[in-house]
């Protein structure tokens, strides 16, 4: 009787150890994993549809990605000064940015118009100055604008595996032209048109800025760290 007292209480006092070894793992797995969030790389790109503008210089302020939890990160870190009317025929590297795997299902751009140069042409075929104006006839200041990427169906970066987003700022689409009588000026109506996808337009050149880094003539690569603009 004496002994078998001494087994049961042996018995509670093993799994009383076994159950908080397992808590103490489990808080530990949980931290770790916290702790050690896998990141991936995303090269943003900007590209533009075809239209009538000679320049359409604006500050962009802000460029977000959404995952699929609604978690934002921001990948521009300081305002960049950038004329869309030159990505007609071109893809330009825009920034290069580290953040948690995951799946992406939204892009968000922030666009400053208070210093923005416009000009478009007119029937003549000359450069005339343009103002941006929103849809109550008020001078444009900051617009966001936020988009699916790939339609919907969103996008996986990867953990060592670089991933490919192009942003289209469609200024045809985005953009109501109207000149005054005299053909000397415009006024812009704006509703911006923005469109997201990890597409690669081959008709396009892509172009990138930024230190040569090293060149290999064996693999015939060569390594660029980008500094746009």
């Amino acid at each position: 009787m004496f002994l078998h007292s001494i087994n049961q209480a042996a018995l509670k006092l093993l799994f009383f150890i076994l159950l908080g070894s397992a808590l103490l793992m489990g808080c530990a797995d949980s931290d770790s994993a916290a702790q050690q969030e896998l990141q991936g790389d995303v090269y943003v790109s900007l590209t533009d549809a075809e239209g009538d503008f000679t320049q359409y210089t604006v500050d962009v302020t802000g460029l977000k990605l959404y995952r699929a939890n609604g978690v934002t990160f921001e990948t521009l870190p300081n305002t960049t000064t950038l004329d869309f009317a030159q990505y007609v025929d071109v893809t330009e590297f825009l920034t290069t940015a580290t953040v948690p795997v995951g799946y992406y299902t939204k892009a968000e751009i922030t666009l400053d118009f208070s210093n923005a140069e416009l000009s478009v042409e007119n029937d003549q075929g000359d450069s005339i100055p343009a103002t941006a104006l929103d849809e109550n006839n008020n001078l444009l200041s900051t617009v966001t604008l936020t988009t699916l990427i790939n339609g919907g169906e969103g996008f996986a970066i990867r953990y060592g595996a670089p991933a490919s987003l192009t942003l289209d700022f469609d200024l045809e689409a985005s953009n109501e032209v109207e000149i005054d009588e005299n053909g000397e000026s415009a006024t812009l109506t704006v509703n911006p048109v923005l469109v997201a996808n990890t597409d690669i337009a081959s008709d396009k050149t892509r172009r990138l800025r930024g230190l040569l880094k090293s060149v290999n003539l064996q693999t015939e690569s060569f390594v660029v760290d980008i500094r746009p603009f």
